[in-house]
């Protein structure tokens, strides 16, 4: 009776799951902080992990796809960063679970320091098969299925402003205005790094209350 109780509070506490995708030259660890937190509060949490510049994009949109309809839960929502973002929006097609999508410093319309990058010749080395999703960003959406939210940082500091100095408003890395887009539904601004979206506590509150929403 004691394992049928325990079998029985175990599925009901995973009616829910959150895959986590992160982003250019990162790995499936830099979620940690994440993970921990959104399996505090009764998520079953997957990690999807790719390589981000010698894949072919269109092959790792595919993995991405198998991988989230492959998972048991009903609902699988994606908390994505970066490039992760322009991945999950491409997957979104073939993807059947319900669920929402949480992004953080995703540049969907394309990322300036990317195509500083590309206009410099350095693109070959540095970003090799993932030059196309960063540079072009999101392509044209007919429907996503699914309720949206950015959380973009605004703290000036990071690598991307080595590369392009006319950044504007950003967060180091990826600008404002690359993460704003009308079929995004919730916007919001928290004072961190591209990094540290990834650690941030306002972040992961609003990450929060946005997938607890109704």
């Amino acid at each position: 009776m004691y394992r049928l109780l325990n079998l029985r509070r175990m599925t009901e506490q995973y009616k829910e799951a959150v895959v986590l995708v992160h982003g250019l030259w990162m790995k499936r660890w830099t979620w940690a902080a994440y993970r921990r937190f959104l399996t505090a509060h009764g998520y079953r949490v997957y990690l999807f992990g790719y390589k981000t510049t010698t894949q072919p994009f269109d092959l790792t949109v595919m993995q991405l796809t198998a991988f989230v309809n492959s998972r048991e839960e009903p609902v699988v929502h994606l908390v994505v960063h970066s490039m992760g973002g322009i991945l999950a929006t491409r997957a979104l097609p073939g993807i059947v679970k319900p669920g929402k999508l949480l992004m953080l410093g995703s540049p969907v319309n394309g990322s300036k320091v990317a195509k500083k990058i590309q206009q410099l010749g350095w693109h070959k080395r540095l970003l090799k098969q993932a030059t196309e999703p960063l540079t072009v960003g999101v392509l044209p959406l007919q429907t996503l299925n699914r309720h949206t939210m950015m959380i973009t940082g605004t703290s000036p500091y990071g690598l991307g402003r080595l590369v392009e100095k006319k950044l504007g408003p950003s967060d180091g890395t990826v600008a404002v205005e690359e993460t704003e887009a009308g079929w995004i539904e919730q916007q919001a601004k928290v004072h961190t790094s591209h990094f540290g979206l990834l650690l941030n506590k306002q972040a992961k509150a609003m990450t929060l209350q946005f997938l607890k929403s109704e």
